[in-house]
């Protein structure tokens, strides 16, 4: 067995950075892995897995209600030959735990990602600075900025339509946006019908396209 590996530059990208920027497309450095101890630590992972070459990003996911691990989290490698030397061991033991390592795939859709879920959008931020934050990532082709139909409000969120799917990996380098007053959180925005699912089994994953309400956006930006 190898001596473990640091993580290459681990202070200098926010976590999962590197891995969400590439949930929609085919890595053969990254790696799932299932079956984690609610005790084990982004740390605890990284320590485990550089034993097996030299692990480039790393992240736990968290319940955003509880703050607590949901049993499961993601890898990259900077070498693809690193999964295969994980995948080669028959079993794996961290934190007293039997752990489930498995090469990642992709989220596959029917077309490239090229719309993002915005959460944690005062509705006081005027849509022109809306528009001139994500304006600065790419050409956008339509903002979507739902209203409550009891209120006639606009809602914490909004979507944002790009003409290419470059945009949308820049953005999600980093998972939090300041605009104007708001931290906000953006995701690839989902198909209706996984956003369904998701609500019915109590999940909490990106929006789905185009939320509930009346949208103030959908409109072709010129």
């Amino acid at each position: 067995m190898e001596q473990p590996m640091a993580a290459a530059g681990s202070e200098e990208f926010p976590e999962g950075a590197k891995i969400n920027a590439s949930k929609n497309q085919e890595d053969e450095g990254k790696m799932f892995i299932g079956g984690l101890s609610w005790d084990t630590s982004k740390k605890d992972l990284t320590d485990y897995l550089s034993r097996f070459g030299e692990v480039v990003d790393c992240t736990i996911k968290m319940d955003a209600v509880t703050g607590r691990s949901r049993g499961f989290g993601f890898v990259l490698f900077r070498e693809p030959a690193s999964v295969d030397r994980v995948l080669e061991l028959k079993e794996h033991k961290l934190d007293g735990r039997l752990i489930d390592p498995k090469r990642a795939k992709a989220i596959k859709g029917k077309e490239p990602a090229k719309k993002v879920f915005v959460g944690g959008l005062s509705p006081d931020v005027p849509e022109e600075m809306v528009k001139d934050y994500f304006g600065a990532y790419g050409e956008i082709e339509g903002i979507e900025l739902p209203i409550d139909n009891k209120t006639n409000e606009r809602r914490g969120f909004c979507f944002i339509t790009f003409k290419e799917e470059e945009p949308v990996k820049r953005l999600l380098e980093n998972k939090y946006h300041n605009i104007g007053s708001s931290k906000c959180e953006i995701k690839v925005a989902q198909p209706k019908e996984v956003y369904r699912q998701q609500q019915q089994r109590g999940g909490r994953g990106g929006g789905g396209f185009g939320g509930r309400g009346r949208g103030r956006g959908g409109k072709l930006i010129s």
